[in-house]
């Protein structure tokens, strides 16, 4: 009886350690698809692919995967882009965007307090390698990383184990780290995954709004009044807010990128969180090239902070942001920053302004909706494991309580 999923070493990218042919994905025992056809009998094949066939890729398309597949391109020895494709008959029936992280200290992802006491000791005897796959370069999206097309024979939660066995069977990887809805990840329970709540998304939800005015008219008093005061610190300061939708890629914008860059780094050096795929994700000719639209923020002319986004068919989704954190927190430039982007928003008739996780307490009070997202980690080594669950895990700056409880 054929296999459920067939690995294909001739499609792995060359800088992943592909599974050797004759270690196919273990079948497990034939379950009935919808059709009533067993899925030890679908012929699947699973593998990295370096170019995406143009038809399949068509199907998928959205903005936040063309913007994964930009990113791709600029990927570094320590942190590597890859799609994982599921294809049965040589049609596409899934796309996974994966991210590669090579040998990374562990002990990058703990608490401030504990990554600089356990860092400079533990680090170094700590390196792994780990399979991301979550939303990071899609926009941060609340959605499942798993694009999977409808009306396949293998059910979506199917394709998902495939995936994951494919992923453990590749040599070198030492982690894997699955982020899902909540309401996506109940499968993960089963195939032996450590589950905790990671950081929530945040966002502005606009609903019926027309208007800038409709939407401060749905909020509470308290809400208007805060809104109020923020614009009126900005206003007495000068700010102003610019939009710029293009790259920024000629000579002449080279000021404006560079005050943009500095942001971005002033804000990596004053967050508790390390973002261990950072060198890929704010790469400066990446930035420079990538399709946004950016929000400026300035006061007497020098840029104190930006905010840059995706647009889909429905949802403004913040890619980028950073703040000068001179002047930029006595002007509330953040705060303003996140009114202009409520505007737009609305200008373009969106119906939800996605601010990624909620990584500090402006985003908390800017938002109307967290949305609640699940990791989900395995270790390959069981040592790593009883680590992980025992200590690691509960201590990562990213962690919000375990699956179930009221804690997030």
């Amino acid at each position: 009886m054929p296999q459920q999923c067939v690995l294909q070493p001739n499609h792995c990218l060359k800088q992943f350690n592909s599974v050797p042919s004759s270690s196919p994905a273990a079948a497990s025992p034939a379950t009935a698809t919808p059709e009533g056809v067993p899925v030890a009998a679908v012929d699947c094949q699973i593998g990295f692919v370096e170019k995406l066939p143009p038809a399949d890729f068509a199907h998928f398309r959205s903005p936040l995967l063309d913007n994964f597949a930009f990113c791709e391109q600029f990927s570094s020895a320590k942190t590597q882009l890859a799609w994982i494709r599921v294809a049965q008959g040589g049609q596409t029936v899934a796309l996974v965007p994966s991210v590669r992280l090579v040998k990374r200290p562990a002990t990058d992802m703990l608490r401030h307090g504990l990554r600089r006491w356990l860092g400079p000791t533990l680090g170094p005897l700590a390196k792994k390698t780990t399979l991301l796959i979550d939303t990071a370069f899609l926009a941060y999206d609340d959605s499942s990383p798993f694009y999977i097309r409808e009306g396949g024979l293998l059910e979506p939660e199917e394709i998902k184990r495939q995936v994951v066995k494919f992923a453990r069977q590749i040599q070198g990887i030492d982690t894997l780290w699955i982020t899902e809805p909540e309401s996506q990840s109940t499968w993960a329970a089963d195939e032996g995954f450590q589950q905790f709540y990671t950081l929530p998304m945040a966002q502005i939800e606009l609903g019926n709004s027309a208007s800038f005015a409709e939407h401060v008219a749905s909020l509470s008093k308290k809400r208007r009044r805060n809104l109020k005061h923020e614009r009126e610190v900005f206003a007495e300061a000068g700010g102003e807010i610019e939009t710029h939708q293009a790259t920024l890629s000629s000579p002449a914008d080279r000021t404006l990128l560079d005050e943009l860059l500095a942001c971005l780094d002033a804000s990596a050096s004053h967050s508790q969180f390390a973002v261990p795929y950072n060198d890929v994700l704010t790469n400066p000719q990446a930035f420079s090239q990538q399709v946004q639209t950016i929000l400026v923020a300035r006061v007497d002319s020098q840029v104190v902070g930006f905010m840059s986004f995706l647009m889909t068919e429905n949802r403004l989704m913040q890619c980028h942001g950073g703040l000068d954190y001179q002047r930029s927190h006595e002007v509330l430039a953040y705060h303003n920053l996140i009114q202009a982007a409520v505007k737009l928003a609305l200008k373009h008739e969106l119906k939800t302004v996605s601010m990624g996780p909620l990584n500090n307490e402006t985003k908390r009070r800017a938002a109307s909706t967290l949305k609640p997202m699940v990791a989900n980690l395995w270790n390959r080594n069981p040592l790593d494991a009883f680590a992980a669950k025992k200590f690691f895990a509960k201590n990562l700056e990213v962690y919000r309580g375990e699956v179930g409880s009221q804690q997030q």
